[in-house]
């Protein structure tokens, strides 16, 4: 998940870089778009990690029992790693 979105980040950085360089007028409103267009992509990447979701499908797994290898989702059959809220009772020393 973080090697895309560094990806993207680099990705968007070269395009601008080129544009600047290619363009001799002022590109301001390009940066500006390509950093709101960053932060809407990363705020879509990392809105899955709030709450405990299937990074496969996207499925529900906060009810799911987990175990020393992480949550298997129902739906997809995908090992996640617990990530987000759990309530403490379910957590797995």
């Amino acid at each position: 998940m973080w090697l895309r979105t560094l990806a993207l980040l680099v990705a968007v950085g070269l395009t601008v870089f080129t544009l600047v360089s290619l363009a001799a007028a002022p590109v301001w409103p390009v940066v500006g778009v390509a950093v709101a267009t960053v932060a809407i992509l990363f705020n879509g990447l990392s809105s899955r990690l709030d709450s405990p979701t299937c990074l496969h499908c996207g499925a529900d797994i906060k009810q799911e029992p987990g175990s020393q290898y992480g949550i298997i989702c129902p739906r997809c059959g995908g090992l996640n790693e617990p990530m987000g809220e759990r309530p403490a009772d379910d957590r797995v020393a």
